[in-house]
């Protein structure tokens, strides 16, 4: 993503980012580290244009390569939520919790 300029924006909260591996794994797999369930939700999310992808200029490429700015960012948590803030991925394999505020009121069903 971020050798395109790309930013992926509104990741699903409950599922792995790439490069995050399940704590039962050595090592990362990419799709296979997720459940069924976790590969149905962001297929849905792919369908139903949750995800969003915008370009960047070409300037603000080195911000994304260098891990200045994040090149995946997650959906805000759902008000039930542990977590105050969203995910953020970064290009060097990084991942925060500075993103979305969570959200108010009540959670969507699962």
């Amino acid at each position: 993503l971020a050798h395109r300029g790309c930013i992926l924006g509104n990741y699903p909260e409950n599922i792995l980012m790439p490069g995050e591996r399940r704590a039962t794994l050595a090592k990362s797999k990419g799709i296979h580290d997720l459940s069924l369930h976790e590969r149905r939700v962001l297929a849905n999310a792919l369908k139903d244009d949750v995800l969003s992808v915008k370009s960047v200029a070409i300037d603000a490429r080195k911000s994304l390569m260098a891990s200045h700015d994040p090149v995946i960012v997650g959906e805000a948590p759902f008000a039930d939520s542990p977590h105050t803030r969203g995910r953020r991925g970064f290009a060097n394999g990084k991942i925060d919790r500075r993103g979305s505020t969570r959200l108010r009121g009540a959670s969507p069903s699962k």
